[in-house]
């Protein structure tokens, strides 16, 4: 967010402080801009309310700015004689406040006035307030009031009908005040509108959310699922089975219960957890009560009902994730037949509604809980089960190479589901190959194009996207996802033919390079250039819809550069210079290649447009380098 500084002496309303006061005076600094990357860090100064938390960005920019100001301000003060204290300060005034032993000097707001000559003041750019005396305070010359104020307030996101919650605030003091953390904004704002963010802490092995963690700190424990080690625990409910094997059970508790009541009066909206966000419309979820996952659109999401949401909050997730005991993939994931076999045994999928990872052992009925008898024993003794290991267990993934050989096609097995179980399949359909995409348009030699690079390898080998049509990309991904998350039949691969893969959570367009005999295949993301291994269960046909945008990534080398060969330490800096930056592309020379999709097609001059002296040309920067470590070596 970019806020409009308006000049001095123009008539504006006085905004309001974190101090909760608006400026008495003629004349006020501009706010405060906003960082311009994505989680700039932050000092949390206090939380007295969760939709005020006050707090200062940390970095050099914003840090030797105010050290800047402040020594000036000292020499100022301590050079002349005139500057007296205020006699009859006024709250919301700005005023010069000595430190105590007398040498400090920094920008203050009159909160109130005190007896025995004690002023209260808010320091406007460390955002906490003390008692001082009034032959501390001065006037504060206007040629200090050209820096933003540094502290600020945030809103923290998700906790808006809990600001002042004990429970909430309680959290905030223990893990944020005081703390030196990441901030993301998440909804942007308007000049002198608090912002809306999360907080992160990543001075952990796990990066803690803050706002989650204070939501979490809402939840009635009573509540949970009562889960104990070597128990026997009646009544369970599975409510899914994934492909991966996991397991998500609920166990009978006061959270069910409560849960199902809530379900009636809200007509049975499940509370869901995003997991991941796919531009402006489509998200994945995760039902956390059932272990659902599930892709939707924007427009599916309802918000919790303010009557009843400190009822759900304080529910825990009830969905508990569990593995089978002693049923175990030496390698890779179950297989369909497999998946399909323990739902039949133990999931009703037309009757359900709707951290921690448990081995557990499931028995049909309540008559007899012996180990041979369970769920767990019947699967890992079946023919199929047998065979999945087998085929699971065979070598070690070899490194693949552009130049590696294809090893062989995976087998289709033909072995069916175990007595009782069903599979829905459908006939193969010989049909006409589809159209592959439109080419894409290429620039001619000589021509700017602004570009996006996904990959930088070397200078010789990098992947630029045209930035023109990222949105375009975005929203076909967006697209995909909503299809192929619907879907469960994966296709018969072949080398060199184009489909739809999982990658990452996200479904991207690729071309098949390699098939190996271990049930992976490799792959080149025709979007985004990079070379990935994946699942051949993974695979979905790429239907005509799917097959109108040209594919995006356009492999290029580097214009101007004589040496073929590239250190990894050069190399690397390459990669931080170009790697996921926005960058202008001149084009020296084109090559239409139409055999293998990875091949180079380009070669351009690299620009960094974002200094503000002057342009970067990448390879003037490489030549220098180069240079450099020739002369070192």
């Amino acid at each position: 967010m970019k806020a409009k500084q308006r000049g001095v002496g123009q008539p504006r309303r006085n905004p309001r402080l974190p101090s909760g006061l608006e400026v008495l005076g003629p004349v006020v600094p501009p706010c405060l801009l906003l960082p311009s990357e994505q989680y700039p860090s932050v000092l949390v100064v206090n939380a007295k309310r969760s939709n005020a938390v006050i707090l200062r960005y940390v970095g050099d920019k914003y840090s030797n700015a105010q050290e800047a100001m402040e020594r000036a301000m000292h020499t100022f003060y301590s050079q002349s004689t005139t500057h007296l204290p205020l006699s009859k300060p006024v709250v919301g005034q700005l005023v010069a406040v000595r430190g105590q032993d007398g040498e400090e000097l920094s920008r203050a707001q009159v909160l109130g006035v005190l007896a025995h000559n004690k002023v209260k003041v808010y320091y406007v750019d460390y955002g906490f307030s003390v008692e001082t005396s009034g032959t501390n305070l001065l006037e504060l010359h206007q040629d200090f009031l050209s820096l933003p104020f540094q502290a600020i307030s945030v809103g923290l996101a998700g906790l808006e009908a809990f600001s002042s919650d004990p429970l909430v605030l309680s959290a905030l003091e223990k893990l944020a005040v005081g703390k030196i953390l990441l901030m993301e904004t998440i909804e942007s704002c308007q000049q002198n509108e608090t912002p809306v963010a999360v907080l992160y802490d990543t001075s952990q092995d796990c990066d803690i959310n803050i706002n989650s963690s204070c939501l979490k700190a809402l939840q009635d424990v009573t509540m949970s699922n009562p889960l104990t080690i070597n128990a026997t625990h009646l009544d369970v409910c599975v409510t899914n089975v994934c492909a991966d094997g996991l397991v998500y059970c609920q166990l009978p508790c006061r959270g069910t219960a409560r849960l199902a009541k809530l379900l009636e009066e809200t007509e049975g909206f499940f509370i869901s957890q995003i997991a991941n966000i796919h531009g402006n419309r489509v998200i994945e979820i995760l039902y956390i009560d059932l272990g659902v996952p599930a892709t939707v659109e924007i427009t599916d999401l309802r918000e919790i009902p303010p009557l009843v949401l400190k009822d759900f909050t304080s529910i825990p997730p009830l969905a508990i994730k569990c593995r089978l005991a002693d049923v175990r993939v030496p390698e890779g994931d179950w297989s369909p037949e497999a998946v399909l076999w323990l739902k039949k045994a133990i999931l009703k999928l037309d009757q359900h509604k709707g951290g921690r990872l448990v081995y557990m052992y499931l028995f049909i009925g309540v008559h007899s809980q012996e180990m041979d008898k369970s769920v767990n024993h019947q699967l890992a003794q079946s023919e199929l089960w047998q065979k999945l290991v087998s085929h699971n267990s065979r070598g070690d993934i070899e490194k693949l190479t552009l130049g590696s050989p294809v090893l062989n096609t995976i087998a289709t097995s033909s072995a069916g589901p175990p007595q009782g179980a069903e599979v829905s399949s459908t006939p193969d359909v010989t049909t006409e190959p589809l159209a592959l995409p439109p080419p894409l348009e290429l620039p001619q030699p000589g021509q700017n194009m602004d570009v996006f690079v996904p990959v930088a390898c070397h200078p010789g080998y990098f992947v630029v996207q045209p930035w023109q049509d990222l949105h375009k990309l975005v929203v076909l991904m967006g697209e995909m996802m909503l299809y192929y998350n619907q879907t469960n039949s994966a296709p018969s691969i072949q080398k060199g033919q184009v489909y739809a893969a999982k990658i990452d959570k996200n479904w991207h367009r690729v071309q098949v390079k390699g098939i190996l005999a271990n049930g992976l295949a490799s792959v080149f993301e025709l979007d985004y250039g990079k070379h990935e291994l994946v699942r051949s269960t993974f695979f979905r046909p790429l239907i005509e819809e799917f097959r109108q945008l040209p594919f995006q990534a356009i492999t290029t080398q580097l214009a101007g550069m004589t040496q073929a060969q590239w250190s990894e330490e050069a190399s690397m800096l390459f990669r931080n210079h170009v790697e996921n930056r926005a960058l202008v592309a001149q084009v020296d020379s084109v090559s239409e290649v139409t055999a293998q999709l990875w091949q180079c097609r380009l070669t351009v001059y690299l620009v960094d447009t974002t200094y503000e002296e002057k342009d970067l040309w990448i390879h003037s920067m490489m030549a220098d380098i180069s240079s450099e470590l020739s002369s070192a070596a």
